[in-house]
């Protein structure tokens, strides 16, 4: 019986770290040009991919909740990620400016 419960044990903790894992989004430049992904780790910091190398990752400490940066297009070549926690009235307002 014990042995039936460590199994079931380990198949629950295997199968939470699965659902726990990153987060990816691809998105595409206004004319097609360019694409990056944005991966998100398990406390949700982004880091950006540009041709399968990653180029930018956010520095700052984890986040308690699943959150979204968005992506906004500067030119073909310049992306703007910018995190805006409207709950919190813009406090942990934060942006950057990525050149491919």
């Amino acid at each position: 019986m014990k042995r039936l419960l460590s199994f079931c044990l380990i198949v629950f903790i295997a199968l939470n770290v699965a659902a726990c894992g990153n987060r990816r989004e691809k998105y595409s430049s206004p004319n097609g040009e360019n694409s990056i992904i944005v991966e998100y780790d398990a406390v949700s910091r982004p880091h950006v991919i540009y041709h399968g190398d990653v180029i930018w990752k956010y520095e700052g400490r984890g986040f308690n909740e699943e959150v979204y940066f968005e992506v906004e297009w500067v030119d073909e070549d310049t992306i703007k990620l910018i995190y805006n926690d409207e709950s919190h009235q813009g406090k942990y307002y934060e942006e950057f400016e990525i050149d491919l």
